[in-house]
């Protein structure tokens, strides 16, 4: 096996929140090296990947660059930047995964992105303070706090470890960093802060809506099914039709599957997250946890 299948297969094998952490340090590493290269031949810094890529604050300006929309999360603008992100998409990543589907990652996270870049523009085209700053937005924070405000939506009493070493309440550190983001918009990079809340404003409603039962993330869902079935060759399967009846069936408290699991092993699943609910995930045993993670991973 050569090195390219070798990394190609690794990158298969990754779950989505793992493939988006090497596809933004893929891209950081691309523009970094583009960027030493041409600062050593020109003693000058290049400036296109960030006057293309990056979503500017002037809606004239987006008009003409539609698609900085979406790839504003994809640039970083420091390697602590892009650092402090991907370990935050992988701890919240996996938290996610223990109550929710792979294709709802996608599209919290998704949604996180225009949330965070709707927010962005409403304030630097609509509040006072702003109108006359020259701004652009970038960096997957507001994506990765989607995601974060969603898992402590659903699990407000799982206990998470702040700094790796103070235990607090998930729907603790999710007010915290509301209250820290609000506080910070006076100071600095108020376009940031603006779209951190457009990212955990849209996490806790998908959350919440999805437990009244109206499933915000399922017209996303069916055109990612569309967008897949496009980009691949090979033929649907009889399963394909089974599992887009099943899809309907979508559960609003617990994890949706792409396949029917046991009646018991989902009824060990729904106990273990009605005993987080009420006593929160350090509750759980060893051998609760890694069932639960597993039935993460299987889905």
């Amino acid at each position: 096996m050569d090195s390219k299948t070798r990394i190609l297969t690794t990158f298969r094998g990754f779950n989505a929140y793992e493939k988006l952490i090497a596809l933004n340090i893929a891209i950081f590493a691309i523009v970094a090296v583009f960027s030493a290269v041409y600062h050593m031949f020109t003693k000058d810094y290049v400036s296109f990947f960030y006057d293309y890529l990056a979503l500017p604050k002037d809606l004239g300006e987006l008009l003409v660059k539609p698609w900085t929309i979406v790839t504003y999360a994809f640039m970083h603008g420091g390697f602590f930047h892009l650092i402090f992100n991907c370990i935050g998409l992988y701890f919240t990543g996996r938290i996610f995964y223990m109550f929710f589907t792979e294709k709802q990652f996608i599209t919290v996270y998704v949604y996180g992105i225009f949330a965070g870049a709707l927010a962005f523009l409403l304030a630097y085209n609509l509040l006072p303070a702003f109108a006359g700053d020259r701004a652009t937005l970038m960096g997957a924070s507001a994506a990765v706090l989607a995601v974060t405000a969603a898992g402590a939506t659903y699990a407000p009493n799982l206990i998470v470890n702040l700094f790796g070493v103070f235990p607090i309440k998930y729907w603790v550190l999710a007010i915290l960093l509301v209250i820290s983001y609000i506080a910070s918009i006076p100071y600095d990079n108020a376009g940031g802060h603006f779209a951190h809340l457009g990212g955990l404003l849209i996490g806790y409603i998908f959350v919440k809506q999805l437990q009244k039962g109206n499933d915000i993330g399922i017209g996303f869902e069916r055109f990612w099914d569309r967008l897949n079935a496009f980009f691949t060759t090979k033929k649907k399967s009889p399963l394909k039709t089974v599992y887009k009846k099943e899809e309907k069936k979508r559960s609003t408290t617990t994890k949706s599957s792409a396949s029917t699991p046991s009646s018991e092993k989902q009824q060990k699943i729904d106990a273990i997250l009605d005993k987080i609910s009420k006593s929160g995930y350090e509750s759980l045993t060893k051998a609760e946890k890694d069932f639960l993670f597993k039935a993460g991973k299987d889905n």
